[in-house]
């Protein structure tokens, strides 16, 4: 086990002196726990990098419910943009796009592509596969109506964080098998592929020193699913999926995150299954630490990694390589 890089003691004292805590939904009414973990994740946002402009959407899943959708945009530009669909983390029970705003407009700015964040319904209001429905109608909408943002939706990518990342999996397999256009890329950080509370992550990271329990990812799986049986469901842990088929995946693992090996078991499965990818397990850092990018140097590098893999799949000359 690495040990804790220097500068997560900064971070504590950061978070300490603001008098914010980290949400603890097994404690906490689950509204307390969101206003806590927003106000928690909103710390980290700090200050907010000016980018070229923002625009609003929304779109409705086939159930009807609404997606709002927020588009990061690099620059002036606002035609043939290649598009990166990102979905936020939280354990599908927290968070929100407003959570993760820094992260989406460093990866806007750095990669020079358009970031649109997806609010999807938050869980139990709406469990599986409501949410993966919701995803896949924010891809539809990039298709069908991103042109008049200035959205290529022929350059287009899929990412996300934690349960965010578990969406842009699921969402990538959906694709393949509705036999559907795939997108360029797939950035997953920190996934949420399985519900294996057992793994050797779970038993060295899981007891709370590090932040993420394993005892409060069985509580997110239960408001994500409607019942324990769906913890086999490959839509819904994309871990147990065949992964044949894929486009190129960048993955990002934290070192000292119960949910490490997820990621390092995916990049087994991607190999056996011949997609291209990429792995980097950072050492020291716990789950969710891209959020803290304005006071984690490891944070920052991994976004400026995460951004360039994104600049170079959503180039036109990369796409035009594709066809």
């Amino acid at each position: 086990m690495s040990n804790p890089h220097p500068h997560l003691d900064t971070i504590a004292r950061v978070a300490t002196a603001a008098g914010i805590a980290p949400a603890d939904p097994l404690s906490q009414p689950l509204d307390v726990a969101r206003a806590n973990a927003r106000a928690y994740q909103n710390l980290w946002n700090h200050p907010l990098p000016e980018i070229g402009g923002i625009a609003e959407a929304e779109t409705l899943s086939p159930r009807g419910t609404s997606v709002r959708l927020r588009i990061h945009y690099p620059d002036q530009r606002r035609e043939g943009l290649g598009t990166l669909v990102y979905f936020h983390g939280g354990g599908f029970a927290l968070n929100g796009i407003d959570t993760h705003e820094r992260l989406m407009r460093l990866l806007a700015l750095r990669s020079g592509t358009a970031v649109v964040g997806v609010s999807y319904t938050l869980a139990p209001e709406l469990r599986f596969p409501g949410q993966l429905d919701e995803a896949l109608a924010a891809v539809a909408w990039v298709r069908r109506s991103g042109a008049r943002y200035g959205l290529d939706a022929g350059r287009l990518a899929l990412g996300g964080d934690s349960a965010g990342a578990n969406l842009a999996l699921s969402t990538m397999l959906a694709l393949r098998d509705q036999g559907l256009p795939a997108p360029a890329l797939g950035l997953l950080f920190y996934g949420m592929f399985s519900a294996d509370l057992d793994s050797p992550s779970h038993r060295a990271f899981g007891g709370g020193g590090f932040g993420l329990t394993t005892a409060r990812m069985d509580w997110f799986w239960s408001q994500y699913l409607a019942d324990r049986a769906q913890r086999d469901n490959p839509a819904a842990a994309p871990l147990l999926a065949d992964l044949a088929g894929l486009p190129p995946q960048v993955l990002i693992g934290a070192g000292l995150d119960c949910l490490l090996d997820d990621t390092v078991n995916l990049a087994t499965k991607l190999e056996r299954a011949g997609v291209p990818h990429t792995l980097t397990v950072v050492p020291g850092v716990p789950h969710s630490f891209m959020q803290m990018s304005a006071h984690l140097p490891p944070a920052d590098a991994a976004l400026s990694q995460a951004a360039a893999a994104l600049a170079g799949a959503l180039s036109p000359a990369a796409a035009l390589a594709a066809e």
